[in-house]
């Protein structure tokens, strides 16, 4: 069956109300936060397709705006649950239960406890990100658009006022974090945009004068944020933990299994990291078994490494049996200023466009990690990041039917199949299982299964950050390091547990259903269908299994 069967076909009633409903609202959203549904870094947002003259304006988050924006989503939301009682067909019940998924998370960033009300790194992030793609050439610029330049840095100092005044709070990682954060965005306006600008030819005076205001704008904020204690909490409770998780992502299995699924994953990770250091270098820790791996040896350039090792991943899944061919293209570079804050050393941004016309973004950022590091992690986080992963997973999300399949991503299904992409490397044979691989390859799981179980008890309230940066130290992470991931995990409730969570139930389902199905059936119906809740995905492979 193919990759993008499951359209919903005339005969089914309630498709073209489902249909209409959800094309209005993905217009919606794009037209009101073109920056919050282009880009990937706003999880809770649908990847919308924003009109090219949208791309070209910052979105509006005053108060009011945004209640209206809300109230708009609710209405929306109250005519999807009028209208489920008349889905039947399995296809259109899975574009229902997407949309549902996406209404609700929407909803709640536009409710009053959001990020627009409380974050200043939420409008750090809009003002840098409205600018992603003129600096990477979408669209290309022309003489004339100096104006809409001008405008829309005008716009950027109208958000940043807004943060301004309506941030009344902030929570202890916020405030241990915001000094960094802030000098990135300081570098961005007050070097990286002007001499982007300069090097264009776009040099007057309206120009120069409207990015002296967005900087003065900035200030303001920081002299705002600088001066507010730290009084609001960040743990999200149980509650508020498990409605993310279920309410957004479709996980209904609650928060003590989570609990428990991490706990195994650790030991199963603590106990073949130890079966392949005695394998590699007997009587030694895994930790110092790794330090014995022979590194590759490297070009020059780290990001050359990089280039070539997708290159081999691309032409090993091209002829795979058990995986559609990668589509798209794939382009290396250093992680921009505006980024280098909000990602971690390797990470994927989404191409804007149809992968035919834009390429997807794999950033490095070299200094952020030793360079022994890159060298030993290099097969594993190209995977990750690009083929069989993200890259392969958003290039195939645009070519299915529904359009809810389309515009919707669940961190649980997006993270969890990158994790399995990587254990795809020694299952078909792309890296031979030596020590050295499953060394690194259990490290990388170990690591995952500390960082979500950290962000499980930070957000129901079972530790502290202390506690969390103790735990983070049994992957070996430097204490620095570590520091700075507990208060990252803790602004982001959720996010971590989805690696260890997703690539745990995608094994389980492989291992139930792959022996009947063969594995290239069984990635065939996990894919087709969108980033679906994977016990709706059950359903069907159970289904095809008889």
């Amino acid at each position: 069956m193919s990759l993008i069967s499951g359209s919903l076909g005339p005969s089914e009633p309630a498709g073209p109300a489902l249909t209409g409903l959800a094309g209005d609202y993905f217009r919606y959203l794009a037209r009101k936060f073109p920056t919050l549904c282009r880009h990937d870094e706003f999880i809770f947002f649908p990847r919308a397709p924003v009109p090219p003259a949208d791309w070209w304006q910052a979105p509006v988050l005053e108060a009011a705006a945004v209640q209206e924006a809300a109230a708009q989503v609710a209405e929306w939301q109250a005519r999807l649950a009028a209208l489920l009682p008349e889905i039947k067909a399995p296809a259109l019940a899975a574009e229902a239960v997407l949309l549902r998924h996406s209404l609700g998370s929407v909803l709640r960033e536009l409710g009053p406890a959001g990020p627009w009300a409380r974050d200043p790194f939420f409008y750090l992030k809009v003002a840098s990100l409205v600018w992603a793609p003129i600096l990477a050439g979408t669209p290309q610029l022309a003489k004339g658009d100096e104006k809409k330049l001008t405008e829309l840095l005008f716009q950027v100092s109208q958000l940043l006022a807004c943060a301004k005044q309506q941030i009344q709070s902030l929570n202890l990682p916020t405030q241990l974090l915001a000094a960094g954060a802030f000098a990135d965005a300081r570098r961005f306006f007050d070097e990286v945009l002007p001499g982007f600008f300069t090097a264009r030819g776009f040099t007057g005076k309206s120009l120069r004068s409207r990015l002296s205001e967005v900087s003065e704008a900035l200030q303001r904020l920081w002299e705002k944020v600088s001066a507010l204690p730290a009084k609001a909490p960040y743990s999200r409770g149980a509650t508020g933990l498990l409605e993310i998780l279920t309410q957004s992502w479709g996980w209904d299995q609650g928060l003590d299994a989570a609990a428990l699924i991490l706990e195994e994953e650790i030991a199963a990770s603590q106990t073949a990291l130890a079966a392949a250091a005695q394998d590699l270098s007997p009587g030694l820790s895994w930790t110092a078994a790794l330090e014995k791996i022979p590194l590759p040896e490297p070009p020059g350039d780290l990001l050359d490494l990089y280039r070539r090792e997708i290159e081999c991943l691309w032409a090993f899944w091209e002829d795979s049996p058990v995986l559609p061919p990668p589509r798209g293209r794939v382009a290396v570079a250093a992680t921009p200023l505006y980024l280098r804050s909000l990602r971690s050393s390797a990470s994927y941004a989404a191409a804007w466009g149809p992968p035919e016309e834009a390429p997807g973004y794999f950033y490095v950022s070299p200094d952020l990690e030793d360079r022994a590091h890159h060298q030993r992690h290099c097969p594993f986080l190209s995977a990750h990041e690009t083929v069989p992963g993200h890259h392969f997973l958003d290039t195939l999300r645009l070519s299915l039917t529904g359009a809810v399949a389309r515009h919707y991503e669940s961190p649980l299904y997006y993270e969890g199949w990158a994790c399995y992409a990587e254990t795809l490397l020694l299952s078909e044979g792309y890296l031979e299982k030596t020590p050295g691989h499953l060394l690194v390859g259990w490290q990388r799981r170990l690591w995952r299964a500390l960082r979500g179980q950290v962000d499980l008890e930070l957000h129901r309230g079972r530790w502290d950050l202390e506690e969390g940066c103790r735990r983070l130290a049994q992957a070996g992470y430097p204490e620095a390091s570590a520091r700075l991931q507990v208060l990252q995990l803790a602004l982001n409730p959720g996010y971590q547990l989805c690696y260890t969570l997703g690539l745990r139930e995608i094994l389980r389902l492989r291992e139930e259903y792959a022996p009947a199905l063969g594995l290239g059936r069984f990635h065939d119906l996990l894919l087709r269908g969108g980033q679906l809740p994977l016990t709706w995905v059950e359903k069907r492979l159970k289904e095809a299994a008889g």
